[in-house]
């Protein structure tokens, strides 16, 4: 019988997961006001099955992937950095055209954007390890590491969470997008741009800190 408690909590740990306003969180505002509701939400599904993967990893004890993410935290920051300062250009300097503000999303450019997400998702070290924490507070995993249920579960639980951030997000996003005028599309394009061009600038300051 499934504990229904534990799959609560992992809903809530995915929740607060996938919630701050981060780079993934950005860029997948910037598709649901460009394209509305399926471009928005198909791209968080690269975020979802990038966290559920660390939660797995996480949750199941996977020491060998666990231990590689941790010997390689500084390469993976500064791909992820990298792939972050080009996702910023790339949107700073596009240019709204209000003939395509009303075309759908292409099947081919939402899953390039699902791709992207995931790779945001699993280039963040940080992310495997704020799991590895709070799973290890949890005394079904923490004292008991073996419990594979109870590990199924609470990865079920931040699958859970993830999508129905995801799914809330690029609803609110897709309600409004019809109001936002041209002006403010490019107003979003650059503060968008700028944002993760930022993160990716600060993650690869902190993997030039750490080689210095």
């Amino acid at each position: 019988m499934l504990d229904w408690s534990l799959i609560a909590i992992g809903v809530g740990i995915g929740l607060a997961v996938a919630a701050p306003m981060g780079p993934v969180n950005i860029m997948i505002i910037h598709r649901g006001v460009k394209h509305g509701f399926t471009s928005a939400f198909v791209a968080g599904l690269g975020a979802v099955i990038g966290d559920t993967l660390y939660a797995a990893v996480a949750a199941f004890g996977v020491t060998a992937i666990s231990n590689m993410v941790r010997d390689h935290i500084g390469l993976i920051q500064l791909i992820g950095g990298l792939v972050l300062v080009g996702f910023g250009i790339n949107v700073f300097f596009r240019t709204p055209h209000p003939e395509k503000r009303v075309e759908e999303d292409t099947r081919l450019s939402m899953i390039g954007a699902a791709v992207s997400s995931f790779v945001l998702a699993v280039t963040n070290p940080a992310l495997l390890l704020g799991f590895v924490a709070i799973f290890a507070g949890l005394d079904e995993i923490g004292r008991a590491p073996d419990n594979w249920v109870s590990a199924a579960e609470l990865t079920l639980g931040v699958l859970a969470g993830g999508l129905i951030w995801w799914l809330m997000l690029a609803s609110v996003v897709a309600k409004f997008r019809s109001r936002i005028t041209l002006p403010w599309l490019r107003t979003i394009n650059v503060v968008a741009g700028v944002a993760l061009a930022g993160f990716g600038i600060a993650l690869i300051v902190d993997f030039i800190i750490d080689v210095l």
